[in-house]
């Protein structure tokens, strides 16, 4: 029977969940608001099964091929305008989908709660698109993929590195027709603190919530912002309120315990792709550097290496070294984040205090702030914004 007593050594990743045979595992949410397995023991028969699926007690061996670093963009501009970086992932999901496979990742829910879903079709995969600075909720959706790779349908998974391990941990077998696809993750967010996020957002604006973005590129790619847009038309780009969520975030204050001691770092991986950011262009191919977003793909395998042979002509690509890739913006893929010393007492704060109250303690409005919130939408409106990065 799985126990947790030291929370950094639970991912949440549902492998636990998805196997019980008897279905006494419930995964509960905490006072941080991370999901954690709870097993009810009067029904348990101690089969043991949720601990030998759990990829943090149960490291799975890494592929044994030597990977491959390529600097990636989408030819197709509005796939590349709508994700995060380079558009990767959709380019290699469409070609998934055009062999008749299923494609599951991450997405907003009508209520804006983050969860993983399947695409079916091209279409459906622009709700993927885009990063989600939340821990997804996975619900059955392992239970899903298994049955499909029995049917011998072909599936892609994009997750983190835990949520990719943890599926990998719960199949128990190697499938030829399922491809993965792994992050270089910086955290995972608290999904309750998310909730608390958007009902605040919800009550505090007239117009319905229709948008969120954690990444927008208004302001170009290295500038990206978080980005909010309501039924009014209307749209936050760089208010406090806007940018409060993902400040916590890039500060290490409402990560998983977990993630400051990730056990699935390192630049081998049991992904068949890892994908992440890649902020410098110009030190790779500076002709390419377009301000547009970039995507790092790393191999990981030849399985992964022979579909990614054949989505090549969908793409500008740049091979380069593997350690030049990790040096410029892959040193997340070798080392967890630091907690923040203000973590402990902000989550004490999120459990007795308003949004409103927890934005003006640990976000307050400096001088400095209020200059930036105020002259970036300036400078995009006057046309000086890509002047003034060009010259910087």
């Amino acid at each position: 029977m799985i126990t947790i007593i030291d929370k950094s050594k639970c991912c949440g990743c549902t492998a636990c969940f998805s196997i019980c045979p008897k279905h006494c595992v419930e995964m509960k949410m905490d006072e941080e608001g991370f999901f954690y397995p709870f097993v009810n023991g009067n029904i348990c028969i101690e089969c043991g099964l949720c601990e030998k699926v759990c990829p943090i007690l149960n490291p799975i061996p890494k592929h044994k091929f030597d990977v491959r670093a390529f600097a990636f963009q989408s030819k197709d501009e509005r796939i590349r305008k709508d994700s995060s970086s380079g558009g990767a992932f959709t380019i290699i999901a469409e070609k998934i989908i055009s062999d008749g496979g299923y494609v599951y990742g991450c997405e907003f829910d009508d209520d804006f709660d983050v969860i993983h879903n399947c695409a079916e079709n091209i279409e459906e995969l622009g709700k993927f698109r885009g990063s989600k600075y939340v821990q997804s909720k996975l619900d059955n959706v392992f239970i899903e993929i298994k049955k499909k790779l029995d049917d011998k349908k072909i599936v892609l998974f994009s997750g983190t590195p835990c949520q990719v391990s943890g599926l990998k941990c719960y199949l128990r077998k190697q499938y030829d027709n399922l491809f993965l696809i792994d992050l270089v993750c910086h955290g995972i967010p608290s999904p309750g603190l998310w909730a608390m996020y958007i009902k605040y957002i919800k009550r505090s604006v007239k117009s319905r919530l229709t948008y969120v973005s954690f990444r927008n590129k208004r302001y170009g790619y290295a500038g990206s912002t978080m980005a909010l847009g309501y039924e009014n038309g209307k749209a936050e780009f760089s208010s406090r309120r806007a940018q409060f969520y993902k400040y916590l975030f890039f500060q290490d204050i409402n990560s998983r315990p977990s993630c400051f001691c990730c056990h699935f770092k390192g630049v081998k991986r049991v992904s068949d792709f890892t994908i992440y950011d890649c902020w410098h262009m110009n030190q790779v191919e500076s002709s390419w550097d377009d301000d547009k977003g970039t995507t790092w793909v790393l191999v990981q395998s030849e399985k992964g290496m022979k579909l990614f042979d054949r989505i090549k002509q969908n793409a500008k690509i740049k091979e380069t070294s593997v350690e030049k890739a990790i040096e410029l913006d892959g040193q997340l893929a070798l080392q967890s984040t630091i907690p923040n010393p203000l973590r402990t007492q902000f989550f004490r704060d999120a459990q007795q205090l308003e949004m409103n109250e927890l934005i003006k303690r640990y976000f307050p409005l400096t001088l400095k702030k209020r200059i930036t919130f105020f002259i970036k939408p300036l400078l995009y409106q006057l046309g000086l914004l890509d002047k003034l990065k060009r010259i910087m």
